[in-house]
């Protein structure tokens, strides 16, 4: 892929090359990079080849965590939509009684990202989604890509609903939090 083509490609999908590039650093090298016995184990576990070659993987991650990002709103975004002061939506997305899903731009920055999903479908209110929101681990603890596709992916035993979508329609918490109790196991 020749330099112009790239940087098109970057700028289609709203990715910004200096944040690429800080990724990129902290990729180790592959010399750098060994995988113990058990890791390659659970990585085969998961479909994954722990001997492949490809950087793609790393690239779409980088793609798939801008996607999600530009569809976040900020604080102070979600304070105006809500009629709520910026104070308030902080300590709705923090602590042991969150009832927002939210997480940092970056481990340890103060700028939090707030999926849209949830205010679309209403559930920002719902104390069913507060419920939820606290079985699952905290989206700074896991992959914020991984937990929203989690809620927010079609799945064929709810009928290609998607979790957040039964929560609304269908109320049914209890079987939710059970799922939720297994989150980021493999089977």
């Amino acid at each position: 892929m020749r330099t112009v083509e790239f940087e098109k490609l970057v700028s289609e999908r709203g990715i910004d090359l200096g944040e690429l590039a800080e990724a990129l650093e902290r990729v180790p090298p592959r010399s750098a990079a060994r995988l113990s016995d058990h890791e390659r184990s659970v990585l085969r576990r998961m479909g994954i080849d722990p001997d492949g070659r490809s950087d793609v993987p790393v690239s779409a991650g980088i793609a798939r965590r801008a996607q999600l990002e530009a569809d976040c709103l900020s604080v102070n975004e979600v304070a105006e939509l809500l009629g709520r002061d910026p104070s308030r939506i902080r300590q709705r997305l923090g602590g042991l009684q969150r009832s927002l899903l939210g997480w940092h731009r970056q481990a340890g920055a103060r700028e939090w990202l707030l999926p849209r999903f949830q205010f679309d479908l209403g559930l920002h209110d719902a104390p069913e989604w507060a419920r939820l929101l606290r079985a699952l681990p905290h989206a700074d603890d896991t992959s914020p890509a991984a937990l929203v596709r989690w809620l927010t992916d079609p799945q064929t035993h709810l009928d290609g609903r998607s979790r957040a979508e039964v929560l609304v329609i269908d109320d049914e918490l209890d079987a939710l939090l059970a799922e939720a109790a297994t989150f980021g196991m493999v089977p």
